[in-house]
């Protein structure tokens, strides 16, 4: 026998508690299906409920946060699993030097500790998160991709710029990483299946009998969570525009739903709009408040004969869109409305005539209209 063979050579055998990538995958999938399921019952409530459940849509990231984190912490105190990986029945154990034979005589009771129970939170939890609230700021910093709704650019800093500059990258940096552990993983070149498992010294397995007898761990919430998703998803479809519901909805009872619905109550017209006739003379108001004063409560209707007129260029509507406060004009007279093409003159306070730019309100109604509130409509 040769000096430099083991006397024992180490036999490699095949760890059955080991799963597949397939099945991680697959947890994976089912974590992420967890936040829009959320985010579909807040907004179900919001519709019937808004006084109550109006802040908490506005906020649903720190909401789910926030519900996730009780679940997890729960799951990894009991079962030492997080959620999805208890459906698929698996848990998390520590790395440590083991003897497969004995452990089938006398299994070992491997608990997760305190500190790698938080540290699994950060990650299950706070990443998640920390992403998306990364990548909501990414867009906002982008702007508007609608070519309809055009914004004006807003100057950002140094540091927005650099952000905006390397997020991509970190982001697709990110994902690198998670990939090449899945390769590295489903070729059995590491036990670890995501990054932070090395570094808090834990690994992924499956449930055995042994565990279930054991204590650590139960077998009786995955029958509840497919139950309960597949629920959520049938009233996501039924109450969808696609649903049978919807569709046997004819329509006569579409207009006749629509016609006892009130319309809302009319906004004042400004005289300097031209739609009303020539008021009586009155006497001068403050010049500070004269967009104020200068309202007019008289109604103007609108006949057979002048539907499709825009009222700023007494022209037919060419690219139609509505304002906040009800009007339909074209396109273009209200982007030029809005964002101030052409002076208005008026008399300051030492009798001086100045012209300031008529920025950001309703030609008609004098109301704040931002650009963006400008919507194309179909007519």
């Amino acid at each position: 026998m040769s000096s430099s063979e083991p006397l024992f050579p180490r036999v490699l055998e095949p760890d059955p508690s080991r799963p597949s990538l397939f099945e991680l995958l697959a947890q994976d999938q089912l974590r992420d299906l967890l936040h829009p399921v959320v985010r579909y019952v807040l907004t179900y409530f919001t519709q019937r409920y808004p006084r109550y459940f109006l802040r908490a849509l506005n906020h649903h990231e720190e909401v789910f946060a926030f519900l996730l984190l009780l679940v997890e912490r729960h799951h990894l105190s009991i079962h030492n699993a997080s959620i999805s990986e208890h459906f698929y029945q698996l848990r998390l154990s520590s790395v440590g030097e083991t003897t497969p034979r004995l452990d089938r005589i006398a299994p070992k009771r491997n608990i997760l500790s305190r500190k790698q129970r938080w540290g699994l939170l950060v990650f299950l939890v706070g990443l998640p998160y920390i992403r998306a609230r990364l990548q909501d700021h990414f867009e906002q910093l982008s702007g508007s991709t609608d070519p309809e709704t055009p914004t004006r650019p807003q100057p950002l800093t140094k540091i927005q710029r650099t952000f905006k500059l390397l997020y991509p990258y970190m982001n697709i940096s990110l994902d690198l990483l998670f990939l090449s552990y899945d390769v590295a993983y489903m070729f059995d070149k590491t036990p670890y299946y995501r990054p932070w498992h090395r570094w808090l010294g834990v690994k992924v397995r499956r449930v055995t009998p042994e565990d279930i007898t054991s204590g650590q761990s139960s077998n009786w919430i995955p029958p509840l969570l497919p139950t309960l998703l597949l629920a959520l998803k049938a009233a996501e479809w039924w109450y969808s525009p696609s649903s049978p519901r919807t569709s046997r909805t004819t329509k006569d009872d579409v207009a006749s739903r629509h016609a006892s619905i009130l319309p809302p109550r009319p906004l004042p017209i400004l005289p300097s709009s031209g739609l009303l006739p020539t008021p009586p003379p009155s006497p001068p108001a403050s010049p500070r408040r004269q967009d104020v004063a200068s309202v007019s409560k008289q109604r103007y209707m609108i006949g057979e004969e002048e539907y499709g007129t825009c009222p700023i260029c007494n022209k037919k509507w060419q690219n139609p869109a509505v304002l906040p406060s009800g009007w339909v004009v074209c396109w273009r007279c209200g982007w030029d409305a809005i964002e101030g093409i052409g002076d208005e003159e008026e008399e300051s306070d030492d009798g001086e005539v100045v012209s300031r730019r008529k920025r950001g309100r309703c030609p008609i109604t004098g109301m704040m209209v931002r650009s963006s509130e400008l919507r194309r409509v179909l007519v």
